[in-house]
């Protein structure tokens, strides 16, 4: 009944978004409306279509997190915010799209079931994604792309293949400006724990995270910090009291001031969250855990000092979000963690 409301308010709306003609200047919207690690995955992608097409404007549709990834990112052009929701805010956000006279939409994900009625009407001539990730909405592709088991920054990559981009980058990237870098104590180890995620169902449990952290304490002179979002708060505040002389971050609020304090760590170990992908767009060392979701196809790619561990689901199928004890988590032990961290460490 949604898809279908939303084809009638298209069909009627239509003709006051005709196409652009042809102009001397590639003109790309780049759709990449997600959480924390979705967009990164955009970078090697973004990156590409840059060095294809150098003298190309590039904007991206981003979420407000997004926003933040993005800033000081040489590669884009500009940003247009899509507020949740983004009914309110839709027609202005077309009128905003439709001047930039985009010749082309790349549709990398969208979170939002109106942002692909949205792009229809930037007066694009191209629409390029992947069908079958659309929430019954591919008839608004006009290139739609076969849906293959792959890693989501190669799904991306295969998108500015098909308008005729070159693999220049595989790799993540978050670009810090000089002033906001920090420094710490380089005399001591500095390591992160990462106890939460988004979804309940990926998070490792927290006497594992608590066990782990003690014998980081016993075998090396490290300051030990717990990181995590507001929402997140009572995680960090039980690992605080099981490991003594734990840490948690002393900064800024917000994404921005948050990568900073990542980027000083020597370590960080973390379920299968932004946080994991933000350490691999660092090149900052990165133990990720996995076990319900497949590192394959969302864990590091191409990552030069990223790791994970991984075990299978306990359940077949996995039931994923309705899941309320992740015990195949169980599978992986604070010692396998501990061996593979001293690696890195020592």
């Amino acid at each position: 009944m949604k898809n279908f409301f939303l084809q009638t308010l298209l069909r009627a709306l239509a003709p006051f978004a005709p196409a652009h003609p042809s102009q001397n200047q590639r003109r790309f919207l780049i759709v990449t409306t997600t959480a924390l690690g979705d967009t990164l995955w955009a970078t090697p992608a973004i990156e590409s279509l840059r060095k294809s097409f150098p003298t190309s404007f590039i904007g991206a549709a981003v979420s407000p997190i997004g926003q933040d990834i993005f800033l000081n990112n040489p590669h884009i052009d500009r940003c247009y915010v899509v507020t949740n929701p983004l009914l309110p805010h839709f027609f202005k956000l077309q009128k905003a799209l439709y001047r930039e006279r985009f010749d082309t939409v790349l549709v990398f994900h969208a979170s939002q079931r109106l942002m692909l009625p949205l792009c229809s009407l930037v007066g694009a001539s191209q629409i390029v994604g992947t069908a079958g990730i659309n929430k019954g909405l591919d008839t608004y592709l006009t290139n739609p792309l076969p849906l293959c088991k792959e890693h989501e920054i190669a799904r991306r990559l295969h998108i500015v293949e098909h308008i005729g981009a070159k693999t220049h980058a595989q790799t993540l990237s978050f670009f810090l400006a000089p002033e906001e870098k920090i420094v710490l104590n380089r005399s001591r180890k500095q390591i992160a724990l990462h106890p939460g995620s988004k979804d309940p169902f990926k998070r490792w449990p927290l006497k594992n995270f608590a066990s782990l952290g003690r014998a980081l304490q016993a075998k090396l002179d490290c300051d030990l910090w717990i990181t995590g979002s507001s929402e997140e708060e009572f995680l960090i505040q039980s690992l605080l009291q099981e490991i003594p002389g734990a840490q948690r971050i002393n900064a800024p609020q917000g994404l921005r001031p948050f990568t900073a304090f990542l980027s000083e760590m020597d370590l960080i170990i973390s379920n299968d969250t932004g946080s994991f992908h933000l350490a691999c767009a660092l090149d900052v060392p990165a133990i990720g855990l996995y076990a319900p979701t497949d590192p394959l196809l969302c864990g590091p790619y191409k990552a030069r000092r990223a790791v994970t561990i991984k075990k299978p689901p306990s359940c077949t199928p996995c039931i994923k979000r309705k899941c309320q004890s992740p015990f195949c988590l169980l599978q992986i032990g604070s010692c396998e963690i501990l061996e593979a961290a001293l690696k890195w460490l020592m």
